[in-house]
């Protein structure tokens, strides 16, 4: 199937499905980009930019249990390529040392007051 027939066929759906359709190939993209070249996007958990962006983004949904925190982060991640386990695990520990949050040997997660 070539470029001009999978248009004419886009034409036909609806509107979300175009905009679902236009997501599903941004993912597309930027997955194969990363898969040529790996090394250009590295995402770095010490970064106070990026622990801040979590941070707030976490304040609002507040996930209960270490595993809903660490999928609540991938899912943050996942338009832009996704994110490593080690990156979400490094993330939740930059957390920690900031006394930004705890979580205890059950999994649960606390949330500190600012």
């Amino acid at each position: 199937m070539g470029y001009d027939e999978i248009v004419k066929n886009c034409e036909q759906l609806s509107y979300r499905d175009k905009f679902r359709l236009a997501q599903l190939l941004i993912q597309f993209g930027r997955k194969e980009e990363e898969d040529a070249s790996p090394d250009g996007r590295k995402l770095a958990a010490s970064d106070p930019e990026l622990t801040g962006y979590v941070l707030e983004r976490l304040q609002k949904s507040k996930p209960a249990k270490k595993a809903a925190l660490l999928n609540f982060i991938g899912v943050m991640f996942q338009f832009q390529g996704g994110i490593s386990d080690d990156d979400k695990e490094a993330i939740v520990r930059e957390l920690q040392n900031k006394k930004q949050i705890t979580v205890d040997q059950n999994g649960k997660v606390s949330y500190t007051k600012d």
